[in-house]
């Protein structure tokens, strides 16, 4: 071999070299692969709020929360959420949706001031303050439950109290010069 033909040689074997090594998982392909993180399964069940433009039934995110893991429609775990979801839509004047949001609001507000209350008691519980058609304000009551609460009130306490108050309904009127 001439003294030419030396820098071609170590060229073409540093490029075999390479090729070679790329071709074989090391260390560093691992340890790459495993920081990617897997797409998550429970993306339902880990929201904290559903906004209006989410497809997500409020009975299925309630169900897959309560979970842990997304439950399709079909789970026989969503029905008991869904009834009782509609049992409260005859009660309020807010959507589903909005319950929803509120009563898991609620939960995480009262979890806060060491108050532990899940989202169907809440709701149940609020169910027994409102008639059927009342249109009550569930935002209000959660409001009023929460100072409550706070102000250092049982939850039966809370409930007998906001019992003895007038039910609010729901404003349903609209601004004037604006049509519903």
């Amino acid at each position: 071999m001439n003294a030419a033909s030396l820098p071609l040689a170590r060229a073409l074997f540093g490029a075999v070299l390479a090729f070679t090594l790329a071709g074989c998982p090391d260390e560093g392909e691992r340890e790459t692969r495993e920081r990617v993180a897997a797409p998550a399964n429970d993306a339902i069940a880990r929201k904290t709020w559903l906004q209006p433009t989410d497809g997500t039934a409020p009975d299925v995110w309630l169900a897959s929360r309560a979970a842990g893991a997304d439950l399709p429609p079909s789970d026989p775990a969503v029905a008991p959420w869904h009834a009782l979801l509609a049992d409260a839509d005859e009660r309020f004047g807010e959507t589903d949706r909005m319950i929803a949001n509120r009563a898991v609001q609620l939960e995480t507000m009262l979890g806060e001031i060491d108050a532990k209350e899940g989202v169907r008691e809440i709701v149940t519980g609020f169910a027994g303050l409102a008639p059927k058609g009342s249109r009550s304000g569930f935002s209000d009551l959660c409001q009023h439950y929460f100072n409550l609460r706070s102000q250092g009130a049982s939850r039966e306490a809370a409930l007998a109290a906001l019992r003895a108050e007038p039910i609010r309904a729901v404003d349903t009127a609209t601004p004037e010069g604006t049509t519903p």
